[in-house]
């Protein structure tokens, strides 16, 4: 079985073609939902309504209020019960499509990171760049540390516990791998532009994160 960890936030407009898409996919592949949701719409409602209908397992957790993406990922992460797992994002911007290849590749590492190619618009190219290059300056990663599709194995999480509560954790997450060198594989995908609902990241959001990535170094440095 693959548990598949969903985090969400406002997705009503797209969560039920994700879940259609989903089921499509993996249509031979026993697998399980953990949906983590901190929406103030009916996304969880939708979702467990279409799973029920389809009869695809689920494991809905709803939260209050939104806590942010991180500390979504891992309350997810506790739920794990397989051996293999997956985090993606339910906008329908990484298809779902690409989750069995990325299992695949599980045999030979402990994580595939999914490597998107984009069109973006000249600020977001800016601001990717810039956000890249502190990464790499910081912790040394010199490729794309935010995309939303990553598949690993459940074992090598091991004493992992999520500090980081928004935008953030996929470095953190991806630097606990290379702390206990474990091995890490990549995968090249289609990066598809959101059609439905808001995105959730703004050019404000810039701020929170460089903020957020320097406190993370500062963690890392003092253990």
């Amino acid at each position: 079985m693959v548990d598949i960890i969903v985090p969400t936030l406002n997705e009503s407009e797209s969560i039920l073609e994700f879940f259609k898409t989903l089921k499509k996919e993996l249509k031979s592949t026993d697998f399980r939902v953990i949906l983590i949701d901190d929406s103030a719409d009916n996304t969880s409602k939708i979702a467990k309504s279409f799973c029920k209908k389809n009869k695809i397992k689920i494991k809905a957790i709803n939260r209050k209020k939104a806590k942010g993406k991180g500390s979504a990922i891992n309350r997810g992460l506790k739920e794990l019960n397989s051996e293999e797992a997956v985090i993606i994002d339910a906008d329908m911007e990484y298809h779902p499509k690409y989750i069995l290849p990325m299992i695949k590749m599980l045999k030979k590492n402990d994580l595939i990171l999914s490597v998107r190619k984009r069109k973006d618009p000249v600020y977001r190219k800016f601001l990717g760049y810039f956000f890249k290059q502190l990464v790499k300056l910081l912790f040394g990663f010199n490729f794309d540390t935010q995309s939303g599709l990553k598949a690993f194995k459940a074992k090598s999480l091991k004493n992992l516990d999520l500090k980081s509560k928004n935008w953030v954790w996929d470095i953190e997450f991806i630097n606990h791998f290379f702390k206990n060198n474990l091995k890490i594989g990549f995968y090249e995908i289609e990066y598809n532009t959101r059609k439905k609902g808001k995105s959730k990241i703004k050019i404000s959001s810039s701020c929170g994160m460089l903020k957020d990535l320097i406190k993370l170094k500062m963690l890392n440095f003092l253990k």
